[in-house]
C-alpha cells in the first residue's frame, strides 16, 4: 500500500504492509522520516525533537536543521570546493540533496523521487519500496551534463539509540581507524584492531570513525535487546566499499543517536576521498545505480 498523507503538516507518502511502515518527506530531500516496526511497535529512526520541519535552502547549515530519520549526503558531507572545468564549485555542507524538493510519482507498490541539481550537471533519481520486513530504496544518479565531477555518496541514517544494544559489523573487519577527537578513541588517524568491544556504544559525547579500509562485506546494522529488534543495512560494497560509524550521547545539540554511513569513498567530503585516492568521478552520460535494504526482524 502506497498513499499520500501529512507527517507533522508536510506533505508525505506512505508505505505500508504487514510488517513495516515508511513516512517519506519529498519536499525535505526524500527523508525517510519514520521506518516503524509494526509486528514489534518499534521506531527504529531517529525523530526530529522539534516536530516540525523548516524547509532548508540550498547551502544552509545543516546543524540549523533537523538532524533525523534517513536521508542522503550527495555529492559530499563536508562542505568543500571543488575545481571543475575552470571553475569552483561549492559544494554544500552535507550536500545537495538533504535540502533539495523532489517531485515524484506513485506506482501501485512503490514512490520515485526525482530531483535535477542546482549546482552540478546530475539527475538524482531514487525509488522506495518495500519486501515483506525490508524497505529498500534504489538510487540512479546521471551526470546528464558535459563536464565530470568528483562526488562522494553517504548512507545517512539516524537510528534511536537506547542501552545495551549491539553494533553489527560486517563479517571480517579486522580494524577501525578514528577521524575525528574524542576521549574514547583519542587523536584524528589513530588506528585500532577489531574487538568484541566496539560492539557497544560509545560512551563519548559525539565521535565518529571508519572501519579500516573498504569493507568485507556489505552487511551491517543493530540490535535493540529490549524489543528484541534486529535492524540490518544490505548493501553492495563493490559500490559502497567504506563504512563509517557516527555516535551522539547529547554532544550534538542534545541529541542521542548514531549511524552506520556506508560510503562511496574514505571520507566525509569529495575532495577529501580525492586526496586519499578513494574518491569517485561522475562522467558525461554515466549513471551511478546502486540499492541499499534496510530490515527488521
Amino acid at each position: 500500500m502506497v498513499f499520500v498523507s501529512k507527517w507533522h503538516d508536510n506533505q508525505a507518502v506512505v508505505l505500508q504492509n504487514s510488517y513495516i511502515s515508511a513516512v517519506i518527506l519529498p519536499d525535505h530531500g526524500g527523508k525517510a522520516a519514520s521506518l516503524y516496526y509494526r509486528r514489534k511497535g518499534f521506531e527504529l529512526l531517529f525523530q526530529n525533537p522539534h516536530k516540525t520541519f523548516q524547509k532548508a535552502a540550498l547551502g544552509a547549515d545543516f546543524s540549523k536543521f533537523e538532524a533525523c530519520g534517513f536521508d542522503d549526503a550527495f555529492p559530499t558531507i563536508d562542505a568543500c570546493n571543488i575545481p571543475i572545468n575552470n571553475s569552483v564549485v561549492s559544494y554544500p555542507d552535507h550536500g545537495e540533496i538533504w535540502s533539495a524538493a523532489f517531485s515524484y510519482t506513485l506506482e501501485e507498490n512503490s514512490v520515485t523521487l526525482t530531483y535535477v541539481s542546482k549546482i552540478l550537471p546530475y539527475r538524482y533519481q531514487k525509488t522506495f519500496h518495500l519486501n515483506d520486513n525490508s524497505l529498500i530504496c534504489d538510487y540512479r544518479i546521471q551526470n546528464i551534463g558535459q563536464e565530470e565531477f568528483p562526488y562522494l555518496w553517504a548512507f545517512h541514517c539516524l537510528v534511536n539509540c537506547e542501552e545495551n544494544m549491539q553494533l553489527i559489523y560486517p563479517n571480517g573487519v579486522t580494524g577501525i581507524t578514528n577521524v575525528a577527537e574524542s576521549e574514547s578513541f583519542g587523536n584524528v588517524g589513530r588506528t585500532y584492531p577489531f574487538t568484541e568491544s566496539l560492539r557497544s556504544l560509545p560512551k563519548d559525547p559525539t565521535c565518529k570513525y571508519y572501519v579500516t579500509g573498504q569493507v568485507p562485506e556489505g552487511k551491517c546494522g543493530y540490535y535493540y535487546p529490549k524489543e528484541d529488534v534486529t535492524a540490518l543495512i544490505e548493501f553492495d560494497p563493490n559500490s559502497l566499499p567504506y563504512l563509517g560509524c557516527w555516535c551522539t550521547t547529547g554532544g550534538f545539540r542534545g541529541d542521542v543517536n548514531c549511524a552506520f554511513e556506508p560510503a562511496s569513498g574514505y571520507y566525509d567530503s569529495a575532495l577529501g576521498a580525492y586526496q586519499n585516492k578513494t574518491g569517485s568521478v561522475l562522467r558525461p552520460g554515466e549513471t551511478f545505480s546502486f540499492s541499499i535494504a534496510i530490515k527488521m526482524n
